[in-house]
C-alpha cells in the first residue's frame, strides 16, 4: 500500500463514517525489542486492554503487555499469558455465572477466540499514528449500529456477505473484536461485552467492528461506493462536505436517488397502471 493510499484511506474513513472516536489501530509485537522501538509513553498503572482501545478511540497512544495487563482474560486471548486447566475444563466461565453448566462454559472456551501465538505486548493507537512502512494488524472502529451497518454494506461490496460472525457477548474487545478477525482473516461484529462497558464506560448504542488491515482499503472503497445508492440527501451532503474538506473529489454525489426510492417509484408506476 502506498504512502497516498494509506492516508488517502483514512481520510477517506473518516469523512464517510459517522462516530466521534477516532479509528483504532491495533499491532501484536513478539519481542520486547519491538516493543520497546515504539514512542509510545509506558504505562504507570495496569490497564485493560479494551480500556486501551478506548483510550485510543480518543486519540491516545498505549502499549501494553503482560506486566501492564490488569485483565487476565485479555491477557490470555491476546497471546500476553497462557491459559491455565480452569479456563479450557470451563471451571472459570461457570463459577462466573455465564454459563448454564460446566460443558456448556468448556464448549465456549473453546470457541471463543484466543491468538494461537506468543505476544509480548500489543500496541494500541489512532490509526494515523501508523504509516505504509509500519501497519496495523487490525482496524477497530467504534460506532452506533447503523453506521456499523455501512461498514458492513463496504464489506460485501467486495467480499459479499460474511459467514463467520462469531459472537457471546463476552469477552467483546479482547476476543470478538481482535483475535476472532486475526485468526479468521474476516471482519467482525461484537455487541461488546458487559466487563468492557462497565471498564470502559462505552456508550449504550456503540457497538465495535474488528477489520483485518489489509481489509481496511476495499471496506472503505465499498462504503464510498454504496453512498449513492442507500444513504439519503441529507446525509450525502454531510458526506459530501466533508469530502471536500479533505481534498476528495472522487465520487459524484448523486441526489434525489437510493436504490429503495427508486423501488418505491416503480411500485408507484406498477399500482397506478394496474399492474
Amino acid at each position: 500500500m502506498s504512502g497516498v493510499s494509506f492516508k488517502g484511506d483514512i481520510r477517506k474513513a473518516y469523512a464517510i463514517i459517522d462516530t466521534n472516536r477516532r479509528l483504532v489501530g491495533v499491532k501484536l509485537l513478539p519481542t520486547e525489542e519491538q516493543f520497546n522501538s515504539y514512542d509510545v509513553k509506558s504505562l504507570k498503572k495496569p490497564l485493560a486492554y479494551c480500556v486501551a482501545v478506548k483510550s485510543a478511540s480518543l486519540g491516545h497512544r498505549v502499549k501494553i503487555n503482560a506486566k501492564t495487563s490488569s485483565c487476565g482474560g485479555s491477557s490470555r486471548v491476546l497471546g500476553l499469558t497462557k491459559p491455565g486447566a480452569t479456563y479450557y475444563d470451563g471451571t472459570e466461565g461457570f463459577n462466573l455465572g455465564l454459563y448454564k453448566d460446566r460443558e456448556v462454559a468448556k464448549e465456549c472456551a473453546r470457541q471463543i477466540i484466543s491468538l494461537d501465538k506468543e505476544v509480548y505486548g500489543v500496541i494500541v493507537q489512532p490509526l494515523e499514528y501508523f504509516s505504509e512502512v509500519n501497519v496495523p494488524d487490525l482496524v477497530l472502529v467504534i460506532c452506533n449500529p447503523r453506521e456499523g451497518m455501512r461498514i458492513m454494506q463496504g464489506y460485501a461490496f467486495h467480499y459479499g456477505v460474511t459467514k463467520n460472525i462469531s459472537m457471546s457477548g463476552n469477552q467483546g474487545v479482547c476476543s470478538e473484536l481482535t483475535a476472532y478477525p486475526l485468526i479468521n482473516n474476516t471482519v467482525n461484529v461484537s455487541f461488546l461485552c458487559s466487563g468492557t462497558r462497565y471498564l470502559a464506560g462505552w456508550e449504550k448504542d456503540e457497538i465495535g467492528i474488528g477489520i483485518p488491515f489489509y481489509m481496511f482499503s476495499k471496506v472503505v472503497e465499498g462504503i464510498l461506493n454504496t453512498i449513492n445508492p442507500v444513504e439519503i440527501d441529507e446525509r450525502k451532503k454531510e458526506i459530501q462536505s466533508n469530502l471536500y474538506e479533505v481534498n476528495i473529489n472522487t465520487l459524484t454525489i448523486d441526489y434525489g436517488r437510493t436504490y429503495y426510492t427508486e423501488l418505491e417509484k416503480i411500485k408507484r408506476e406498477q399500482r397506478k397502471n394496474g399492474a
